[in-house]
């Protein structure tokens, strides 16, 4: 549904919720009113002016309402909409050639600080790759800092986890996913659905 049909369904909603109400108060004032005949005409005036003053409080609390509603409907909509930019992402990443792929881990491995080495922990699928270019991984690395093997460990989706002798480091596309996602939801809305 777009933002438009959205915005336009919500205040469709409202009008008709406030023509009821306006109604409904319409009624009850007429009713207050022949009550306040039979009595004095200076308690049906207060009668009256107490109902409108309610219905006064209850019009601005189902308006607030009513944009609360749509404010949140709206926060979805454009949720959905950033959550199908970083699928379509997540897929092409995933569906990227060993070689692109090992490039593209690599680059993420090589900016590491040069003491972070130990075992590659990777998906099953990918450890023939891994290990076959585990030379080009640690061509800048040396010491502490080499990847000394890798390891199938069917819990890394995709990427790699780094495990040192007392830390481990995930860079797994879903963990690089999701802190882009927060660094850039707000940059990308703003592309997306403007101002």
């Amino acid at each position: 549904m777009s933002l438009d049909r959205v915005k336009t369904t919500v205040l469709d909603e409202a009008r008709a919720r406030a023509a009821k109400q306006l109604q409904e108060a319409g009624r009850e004032a007429e009713q207050i009113l022949a009550d306040g005949r039979a009595h004095d005409e200076r308690s049906a005036g207060d009668a009256l002016r107490d109902a409108r003053l309610r219905l006064e409080r209850e019009t601005i609390r189902e308006l607030e309402r009513i944009q609360h509603d749509n404010r949140l409907q709206i926060l979805s909509a454009k949720n959905k909409g950033i959550d199908e930019v970083f699928r379509r992402v997540d897929d092409k990443l995933k569906a990227m050639p060993d070689g692109e792929y090992l490039a593209l881990i690599g680059e993420w491995l090589g900016g590491l600080p040069a003491d972070a080495g130990g075992v590659l922990r990777v998906n099953p699928k990918d450890v023939a790759k891994f290990s076959a270019g585990l030379e080009t991984l640690n061509q800048k690395r040396s010491g502490k800092g080499r990847f000394t093997e890798v390891a199938a460990d069917p819990k890394v989706a995709n990427g790699a986890v780094v495990d040192g002798p007392d830390y481990n480091i995930d860079c797994t596309i879903d963990r690089r996913l999701n802190a882009l996602r927060e660094t850039s939801a707000g940059d990308l809305a703003r592309v997306l659905f403007g101002a």
